[in-house]
């Protein structure tokens, strides 16, 4: 019937479908567990910087005797909601998803009630910087209106029309809260503005710079839990099919391209997933079949195409040859073993004949229990048993797991081997 088999393994609709569906759960739980995870280092940095602004307040409070109230309000506030962040700390280890949604949910909103205190906070203490006529506005409140220093003596008059427009465009973003990224380029935007030494040059810095800025900013207070989320994503699919990631930074077009990434290692990873679960099943079924998975090796072939071979042990010498490409196709080829490279002798020839048209019994019921498993098999090649196809196997090529027996040619193996495989096929 057959000789050395080619065929081309996957998984039936079902089957994938399950896969699928637990590769989903997998990605989301991972996404979820990095959200948790920056939510709550989010809330954490924000409760240090209330506690600094709460020491600053303290301060402008001894020297105004103003802002008591204020102050004692805001650190109840804050002891409170440090109090409900630790209380809510979790191990992520063997928390189910739809639980590290919810928990996520809480975080979000407990990360408003820190940011709602800061920020009132903040107002604070930048009113009575000012009552106070104190330089305390950028230093401590955060800086949202920009110091023009570079225009000088020469000013044409105190209170610039353009100016307000670039601060009130500026205090658009005061409630965002900002990644470090983000508040590095508004630095470097407060620096370029103390530089500007023309009343000209302000309407082109408020069109060409500031308005720019202001949409990034607003793109980004809707759009950052969303790239966060595909970055993780993104990280973790990499991982997971052993490619090197790139770097990304956020804005628009890499929202776009994560998505595109995303997209194309999911279905790779889905590949790689499908062939493992193939092989693994391959292993099994051979095993159940007789056959022991004694040696492997890994054939990098010059276009860059990985193939795997697997040596399955029968008895008395025999085994079996499989090799898993990276593409789906597995071939099978039956020889003798041997350590040495060599054309088996005609006698060995004629004898791993009888042994081909042997194994096709045990193809055929490989082919019954991986379908049991939800795998379905499309043969390409299945040529006839024949002593042209006999081969001999070099056992030193694998990395083998025990020592092996080689081939003996001996009547007693012939009659034995051909005793079990007609109990086999009865």
């Amino acid at each position: 019937m057959s000789g050395p088999k080619t065929s081309r393994y996957d998984l039936e609709k079902e089957r994938r479908r399950q896969m699928e569906e637990q590769l989903r759960i997998r990605r989301a739980t991972k996404a979820a567990q990095d959200r948790y995870r920056s939510l709550y280092g989010k809330n954490q940095r924000n409760l240090s910087e209330l506690d600094r602004l709460l020491a600053k307040l303290e301060g402008l409070r001894a020297e105004s005797g103003k802002g008591g109230a204020e102050a004692a309000d805001f650190k109840e506030q804050g002891e409170s909601l440090k109090r409900m962040l630790e209380s809510g700390k979790r191990n992520l280890d063997d928390v189910p998803l739809e639980q590290l949604i919810t928990e996520n949910e809480k975080l979000e909103k407990t990360g408003k009630q820190i940011w709602s205190v800061l920020l009132q906070c903040r107002e604070t203490v930048r009113y009575l910087g000012s009552e106070l006529k104190q330089e305390l506005t950028e230093e401590i409140a955060g800086g949202f209106e920009t110091s023009f220093s570079g225009l000088g003596s020469d000013r044409k008059f105190k209170d610039n029309a353009c100016e307000k427009k670039i601060n009130d465009a500026l205090k658009k973003i005061e409630e965002i809260d900002l990644s470090q990224e983000m508040q590095d380029k508004f630095d470097s935007l407060k620096k370029r503005a103390a530089g500007i030494t023309s009343l000209e040059f302000l309407e082109n810095f408020c069109s060409m710079q500031v308005y720019p800025f202001v949409e990034e900013c607003e793109y980004y207070r809707d759009h950052w839990a969303e790239y966060e989320e595909l970055l993780s994503r993104y990280h973790y699919l990499t991982e997971e099919v052993g490619e090197p990631a790139m770097i990304f930074h956020f804005s628009a077009n890499t929202i776009k391209r994560l998505e595109q990434e995303i997209a194309r290692l999911e279905e790779q990873e889905m590949d790689q997933k499908a062939q493992i679960y193939i092989s693994e099943a391959i292993d099994e079924a051979m095993l159940e079949l007789g056959y022991e998975l004694v040696g492997e090796r890994l054939v990098v072939k010059k276009n860059g195409k990985k193939f795997r071979n697997g040596l399955y042990h029968l008895e008395d010498g025999v085994g079996v040859n499989v090799t898993f490409s990276d593409s789906g196709q597995i071939s099978m080829e039956l020889g003798a073993l041997d350590t040495d490279d060599r054309m088996p002798a005609e006698s060995e020839a004629v004898e791993l004949a009888d042994d081909m048209r042997a194994f096709c019994c045990d193809y055929a019921e490989l082919e019954r229990k991986l379908a049991k498993k939800g795998i379905v098999t499309k043969r390409i090649s299945a040529l006839p048993p024949s002593a042209e196809y006999a081969q001999v196997i070099n056992t030193t090529e694998y990395d083998l797991k025990r020592p092996l027996e080689t081939y003996s040619k001996e009547k007693s193996r012939k009659k034995a081997v051909s005793a079990n495989y007609l109990h086999r096929e009865g």
